[in-house]
């Protein structure tokens, strides 16, 4: 039972520390972008613009295309020309780990030139050329947090002097990174600090028990009251988000309630009899592997809610609607919770069918003189014969060969 216990418990180990990575979810954003191109030609150009974003849900790359307003910086040399403006094409190729976005710009060349009323100034005026391949191999970093932003500046042509990009992130539901752990508020119930609810009944005839356990003459029975497996429920909150039409949702906390437990004993056998004695402390057995046994997957239950990226205040997802943020949250609970009860489920019936081997009930029988006998046909002798005795025992006394 032991080594049992161990490699159940070892599979459940590895099941939480695999694969168990918080997802934010999918988040509307946008990205505020600023060029500013230095010239040595007392000309200079600015782009700025915001481009939507979709941040992926998880580990991924993404690319975008965009068009972002270019504007002239004019000196007082060229007062007399307009402050032109175009559209230039720009790409941001972008990659997410967990937290961090990396983000690589790359723009169109494009030829840009002020329009003045003297005419004879506009000769004078060189092409401007807003080119920013230098800025191609320049990895921009951000964390996926509101307000994160990156500043770089590297050199352009000799000609053009130098370009200074910025860029800042926004999101539709605000990221707090500062706090190291984000999980919700986990209860489980009973606590460890009492022992675990039971219910005692001695009044069903043993026609009903057999009924409730599916088996012939049973006068003892310890299981799971229901419901069962254990009930898991949350408690949701959601505000309006900043972008886009939709919700902030986040979880504020789970509970999860285990079963009590029912030990029931057939009325055949009088209160204070051997028999009854006997049944009762068997049963008592089963109700003290199950309490060990329960107590033990509620800290599993904790540690894996814990690890199962549920959404918090601190880092909301965003929905559509509170009805979608409700509904994804219990499917991810039900789906952190199934493959804890059905290990658990395991353990319960390898612990019981410990307790009720064969020889386990030769042991509990052989402890009250005439139950041995009417059960068996035979007489104990104060030492209980292994299993492989008692049935060539019983084959004699049957005169089986």
């Amino acid at each position: 039972m032991l080594k049992c216990g161990l490699l159940l418990a070892s599979m459940l180990i590895a099941f939480l520390t695999s694969g168990q990575a918080q997802e934010s979810g999918a988040m509307p954003a946008e990205l505020e972008i600023s060029l500013d191109g230095a010239a040595t030609q007392r000309l200079a150009y600015h782009v700025i613009g915001t481009v939507p974003l979709q941040l992926p849900d998880g580990d991924d790359t993404f690319t975008l295309n965009a068009r972002m307003r270019a504007n002239w910086r004019l000196t007082p040399a060229y007062g007399k020309c307009r402050l032109n403006e175009d559209v230039i094409a720009i790409q941001l190729a972008g990659r997410r780990n967990q937290d961090r976005l990396t983000l690589t710009l790359s723009l169109t060349p494009e030829v840009l030139r002020p329009a003045c009323a003297d005419e004879r100034l506009i000769e004078t005026i060189p092409k401007l050329i807003v080119e920013t391949s230098n800025l191609n191999s320049t990895e921009f970093t951000l964390l996926v947090a509101e307000g994160s932003s990156d500043e770089r500046t590297v050199g352009d042509s000799p000609h053009l002097g130098k370009l200074t990009g910025k860029l800042t992130l926004h999101l539709a539901c605000p990221v707090g990174l500062a706090v190291s752990e984000s999980a919700p508020l986990i209860s489980v119930l009973p606590t460890d600090t009492v022992p675990w609810p039971l219910l005692f009944d001695d009044t069903k005839s043993s026609a009903e028990l057999s009924a409730l356990a599916a088996g012939p003459a049973v006068v003892g029975v310890t299981r799971r009251s229901k419901p069962y497996p254990p009930r898991a429920s949350i408690r949701a909150a959601s505000r309006r988000a900043v972008l886009r039409q939709g919700f902030c949702f986040w979880i504020e906390s789970i509970h999860v309630e285990f079963t009590r437990v029912e030990l029931l004993l057939a009325n055949k056998y009088p209160a204070g009899s051997c028999e009854y004695s006997v049944i009762r402390e068997h049963e008592m057995q089963h109700y003290q592997d199950m309490q060990i046994l329960f107590r033990r997957y509620q800290a599993f239950v904790m540690a894996a809610l814990r690890q199962a990226g549920f959404p918090t205040i601190e880092r909301p997802i965003f929905v559509e609607s509170f009805t979608e943020g409700t509904s994804q949250s219990k499917t991810r609970l039900e789906d952190t919770l199934q493959p804890i009860y059905a290990l658990m489920e395991k353990a319960r019936q390898a612990d019981a069918e410990a307790r009720d081997g064969p020889e386990q009930r030769m042991l509990s029988w052989s402890r009250c003189p005439d139950w041995y006998a009417r059960l068996t046909g035979l007489r104990s002798e104060g030492a209980v014969p292994s299993v492989l005795d008692r049935t060539k025992q019983m084959k004699l006394k049957d005169g089986t060969p």
